[in-house]
């Protein structure tokens, strides 16, 4: 469950795990054994928003919302992350899986303790969306 505080959205109390996301973490994303770039992610404040950018330009944003999110997987579990398992220890790995045509995003988090908050704060909102009922939803993004 979820700890009562300090949340600013309907049902969504920040815990030091989505504070420590909301302050942002430099990770990286993997598309292949040799495309894997640095990239700065950050839980917004509605705490339904995954925001990231690339390290070194600052120019390129994109963002998902966590309601897209369907699971999150720990370890070298994706094609992707098997292909560099030599390179990069499980514990540090993951990938948010996403619904419908969308790909994985599979990546690797500096430390094993880093991964490990991204990977419960994920579950965590997860949890969240998938019980939130449909005013909830809709007071979540005013129109």
């Amino acid at each position: 469950m979820v700890e009562v505080a300090r949340g600013r959205s309907a049902g969504i109390q920040l815990t030091d795990t989505l504070e420590q996301m909301q302050q942002g973490t430099l990770m990286r994303k993997v598309k292949s054994k040799s495309w894997k770039k640095q990239r700065y992610f950050k839980l917004q404040e509605d705490c339904m928003t995954i925001w990231y950018q690339s390290k070194r330009t600052g120019k390129t944003e994109s963002a998902f919302s966590i309601s897209d999110v369907e699971t999150v997987r720990e370890g070298h579990q994706s094609e992707v992350l098997q292909s560099v398992a030599e390179e990069f220890p499980p514990e540090r790995c993951f990938t948010i899986v996403f619904y419908g045509r969308r790909g994985n995003l599979d990546l690797i988090a500096g430390s094993a303790e880093e991964a490990q908050c991204w990977i419960q704060g994920l579950r965590q909102l997860i949890e969240v969306a998938t019980t939130m009922d449909q005013r909830e939803k809709i007071d979540q993004y005013p129109s």
